[in-house]
C-alpha cells in the first residue's frame, strides 16, 4: 500500500462579511486575492488592513491562495 498524498484544495469562492453594515457577499476568488471591494449593501468600500495580506484572509472565514500555497509549500501539501 502507498502513502496517500496530503492535498491542499483552494476554494473557488468565499464569503466576504462587510466591516461596515455586515452584509455578506459572495466572491470569487482570482490566483492574485481581492484587495477592494464596494459593497452592495452600503456602498462602502471595502479595503485590505494594513495587518493582512487581502480582503479574503481579513473579513471571511478562508484563506486566500497566496496565503495557502505558502501554507501548503511549508507542509509539503499537494496544491489542487
Amino acid at each position: 500500500m502507498g502513502r496517500k498524498k496530503l492535498i491542499q484544495k483552494i476554494p473557488k469562492a468565499v464569503i466576504i462579511k462587510c466591516p461596515h453594515c455586515s452584509e455578506k457577499t459572495k466572491i470569487k476568488i482570482s490566483q492574485e486575492g481581492v484587495f477592494s471591494l464596494d459593497c452592495k449593501k452600503c456602498k462602502q468600500k471595502i479595503s485590505t488592513p494594513i495587518t493582512q495580506c487581502c480582503i479574503i484572509c481579513a473579513f471571511s472565514d478562508k484563506k486566500c491562495p497566496r496565503s495557502l500555497m505558502i501554507e501548503a509549500r511549508a507542509k509539503g501539501l499537494e496544491i489542487k
